[in-house]
């Protein structure tokens, strides 16, 4: 038997609104019926026991597509890879996976840290409550790139397996990562925007063919960091899913995007939290951390223009926080990139399917989870209030009265949980 739940107002993660006045049917862990709570129910669902949740909007369980679980915004990854105990990054990785879920994020993909793999099959096999997680293992770049910050050259306790500087070195390493079980490869066409030339392209695109051709082949998908014009060109033209970033975008890059189905994951946190809350000191002077203030605020202005030519051509937009990536990037602040791209120029509305629907389609899940459908598996999450009128709700845990996944909850407030049923084995907390 499963059970039944009557909401105020529900988004499915497709439509262009919020419908008002609606009810599902659960079990098994899907949805099996959604309709309107003011027509009578089909029979056969008519004896399952009801959760009334009549003042809350039900959404689908969040997605975000860019994270770094074993990453806890330190000053320095490099002193920690030299310091780390053998599970260390795993442990990080289930602290910050706890407090991701907790916001509503019921599935994440995870771009560099070969540990989470650990976490993601603990989080299969039953072992742990966690969001669903796709891992890229360790990203792949050339010597001294973007991901290869292990500088320690005479006490380097562990080599980074993401390192290649030819095209076939990145075959090479591209298997060896599917081998390790990786859910997607990840390539870095740039490094950060952090006085870097604008459009400085590091992996060669030719180097990034070579990862696509090894991943497309067993069905993978590929995503490129890519901060400049040069970076997103190369890898569009190495026929990469997704461009991570996407910062300095032009019209035509983006009419090629869209073109070719590239999704873009703007990263509109990252850049949100250095401009209002910094960056870590170390050793920088008062004047070094001025100019990291305003190539920070440079570069956002430059992430707004490129989502708006994105949106223009139609490019598909989807949810990436970077929580993790970066100093400040707090794990469960992943709906911040809702806000964000609201403010960008996004409906809340687009936002919320950018983090739903689209980002579901991005992980290859788009038949299972990202909308409230019949025959989808039942993530979804209770919030206070109507976040179409206030997307940063969802920023809020007060806001956020309930978590579930596959039709068991796996956070609900006390007072929410009273309206719960008890008499069905398929809501446990």
């Amino acid at each position: 038997m499963g059970y039944v739940v009557k909401v105020s107002r529900l988004y499915d993660g497709v439509d262009s609104k919020i419908t008002e006045d609606r009810a599902v049917a659960i079990q098994g862990g899907r949805f099996v019926w959604i309709g309107s709570s003011a027509d009578e129910i089909p029979e056969k669902y008519r004896t399952w026991p009801v959760a009334s949740a009549e003042e809350f909007t039900m959404i689908p369980g969040l997605i975000d597509g860019h994270v770094h679980l074993c990453n806890d915004s330190v000053p320095d990854r490099a002193m920690v890879i030299l310091t780390d105990l053998p599970g260390a990054a795993t442990l990080r990785a289930l602290q910050n996976a706890r407090a991701t879920l907790d916001m509503g994020f019921t599935t994440v993909r995870d771009c560099a840290g070969l540990e989470v793999m650990a976490l993601r099959d603990a989080g299969r096999a039953g072992a742990f409550t966690v969001p669903r997680i796709q891992s890229a293992g360790y990203g792949i770049c050339g010597t001294g790139g973007h991901m290869d910050r292990d500088k320690f050259y005479n006490a380097r306790l562990r080599d980074n397996p993401g390192v290649a500087d030819s095209p076939d070195e990145v075959r090479r390493v591209a298997r060896t990562l599917l081998k390790l079980g990786v859910d997607f490869i990840k390539v870095n066409a740039t490094r950060g925007f952090g006085g870097k030339i604008r459009g400085h392209q590091e992996m060669t695109s030719d180097e990034m063919t070579a990862a696509t051709e090894i991943a497309h082949k067993v069905g993978k998908r590929v995503a490129s960091h890519a901060m400049g014009t040069d970076g997103i060109k190369g890898s569009l033209d190495a026929r990469v899913d997704s461009v991570e970033h996407g910062f300095w975008l032009t019209p035509e890059l983006a009419d090629q995007m869209a073109a070719q189905g590239t999704f873009l994951l703007p990263t509109a946190a990252t850049l949100y939290r250095n401009v209002t809350r910094g960056f870590y000191r170390g050793g920088m002077t008062d004047a070094e951390l001025s100019k990291m203030h305003d190539l920070a605020a440079s570069a956002r202005e430059a992430m707004f223009e490129s989502l708006s030519m994105a949106m223009d051509s139609g490019v598909k937009i989807a949810v990436g926080s970077d929580m993790g990536g970066g100093p400040f990037l707090y794990h469960g602040e992943n709906a911040t990139e809702l806000e964000q791209l609201v403010e960008a120029g996004m409906t809340p509305i687009e936002a919320l399917k950018a983090g739903t629907s689209t980002c579901a389609d991005l992980m290859d899940l788009g038949t299972e989870l990202g909308r409230i459908a019949s025959g989808y598996l039942a993530d979804f999450v209770l919030v206070r209030g109507n976040p179409d009128e206030d997307i940063s709700l969802l920023s809020h845990r007060d806001s956020i009265a309930a978590v579930f996944m596959e039709g068991r909850s796996v956070r609900i407030d006390e007072d929410l949980a009273r309206d719960f049923p008890t008499d069905s084995d398929e809501i446990v907390q």
